[in-house]
């Protein structure tokens, strides 16, 4: 069966279980448009699943779908598509174009691995560390992608062999995990941050700043990337005591030189990004707007740290769409009922255990139904509304149960199936279920801290 045909045998059991969902008789407790919702997205999530048309193609039109299967208007699934959080997760993936462009990126590269001095231990550690600190406030694949290079010279020269060397297995799964685990500690590091504070404004009315989410966030960063460290070291001993390809490294960074002038542009942009986004309550500006206003600044003529017609190829467009998409269809199963009767319906058995107990359940079931659902919008966009409607029965705050979500399902350390590991995956250096072993208990040790920092942070910020 060619590969066309099997996508057309897939859409088409795709369409015909649609079809079938929403002519069952509904549930207590659920309107036929809440059912028709809940079965749209769904179809939803086994398209882009299964790419059975573009990722593009698909998001914008499971847009309008629930217009014409007569769930919410067109207009409002269009007001729900174009949210604000597009506008910022565009602009975080051109600042971290602007940032490689840059060259500030190289430089950074080269700086950690000399600080290695030739102790592989000390060269993951490092290259985690940074990779995690990047990823706060750029986009966690661009950052990945940049450290890749190196990597895999540092890997050649050593003559570490692909699929069996325990050094190549630990570097490259430490930068995935790192970029991961790094993403959680701004609004900037991840769309699913932005996207989990979006929905959560428009299903619970609750705003969680730029300063509440970090205040959170950068504990998880810091504690979390010691420890996945000692992890992945132990379940993946270096084989090498010591680095060779150094000179090649040294070499390289001598050249580069002092600070030119785009690397200080850049650090002067995006600090004075970085300083708005976290005092937005002082100045009103949105994180959007500041952010776009900078990405604005890096197209200068006198700036040119992004050339439209260079630079246009490399956002994800993919990504920008599906967030879009998964927004809206989210927001129709929130606006239908549907999230109060998942909630009721799959998630009441959590509600009488103690809230330390449920935030714990949550983020496990959230890390692993990446196993089934490796699609991190399509999680959130039915997870929170759910969570919001179940956070209302128990008279807690909303986002108390939403941001452990919306951290979780950043944690996708079982398998490589998230956009991440898979930068590193195609490079050899370790296979599918290698990620399982450290992953496993970098998970398990996840859902604690999780649990312990959002008690920890909660209370101060006014949230418990």
């Amino acid at each position: 069966m060619t590969t066309s045909l099997r996508k057309g045998c897939i859409g088409l059991a795709i369409l015909l279980g649609y079809f079938l969902l929403v002519s069952l008789p509904c549930p207590d407790g659920l309107s036929p448009n809440g059912k028709r919702a809940i079965a749209m997205m769904f179809a939803a999530v086994l398209i882009w699943v299964f790419e059975i048309l573009p990722v593009a193609v698909a998001s914008v039109l499971f847009a309008v779908l629930p217009a014409v299967a007569g769930i919410l208007p067109l207009p409002k699934m269009m007001q729900l598509f174009a949210t604000p959080t597009i506008f910022f997760v565009f602009a975080m993936f051109c600042i971290a174009i602007a940032f490689q462009n840059s060259g500030l990126s190289r430089r950074i590269v080269l700086w950690t691995s000399l600080r290695s001095k030739g102790s592989p231990v000390r060269l993951l550690l490092l290259l985690m560390m940074v990779c995690a600190l990047l990823s706060t406030i750029l986009a966690d694949i661009p950052v990945v992608a940049m450290m890749l290079p190196v990597a895999v010279l540092l890997l050649e020269k050593n003559g570490c062999v692909k699929g069996t060397s325990n050094f190549g297995k630990a570097v490259m799964l430490g930068l995935s995990i790192a970029c991961l685990i790094g993403g959680v500690g701004t609004p900037a590091g991840s769309a699913m941050n932005m996207l989990t504070i979006s929905l959560l404004q428009s299903t619970a009315d609750v705003h969680i700043g730029f300063f509440e989410w970090t205040a959170i966030g950068m504990p998880m960063v810091l504690v979390l990337t010691p420890l996945a460290w000692w992890l992945v070291i132990r379940a993946f001993p270096p084989e090498i005591g010591r680095l060779a390809g150094m000179d090649l490294v040294e070499r390289e960074y001598a050249g580069l030189g002092g600070l030119g002038r785009r690397e200080s542009v850049f650090i002067a942009v995006l600090a004075v990004n970085f300083i708005l986004w976290s005092t937005e309550k002082l100045h009103g500006i949105p994180l959007p707007v500041a952010a776009v206003i900078g990405c604005a600044i890096f197209s200068l003529p006198t700036v040119e740290l992004l050339t439209w017609e260079q630079d246009k190829g490399r956002i994800g467009w993919d990504s920008l769409m599906l967030i879009g998409a998964s927004n809206a269809l989210g927001m129709a199963i929130w606006e239908t009922g549907g999230a109060a009767w998942i909630a009721h319906a799959c998630l009441s058995g959590v509600a009488g255990m103690p809230l330390a107990g449920v935030i714990a359940v949550i983020s496990l079931f959230t890390v692993v139904i990446h196993l089934l659902i490796p699609v991190n919008t399509a999680i959130v966009a039915v997870l929170l509304p759910a969570l919001a409607a179940l956070a209302g029965t128990m008279g807690v705050n909303p986002a108390v149960l939403a941001i452990p979500m919306g951290f979780s399902v950043s944690a996708a350390f079982l398998l490589p199936l998230d956009a991440v590991p898979l930068v590193t995956y195609p490079a050899g250096y370790y296979r599918m279920f290698d990620m399982f072993k450290p992953g496993c208990l970098i998970s398990v040790v996840w859902v604690v801290v999780m649990t312990l920092v959002m008690f920890a942070i909660a209370v101060p910020l006014g949230l418990l």
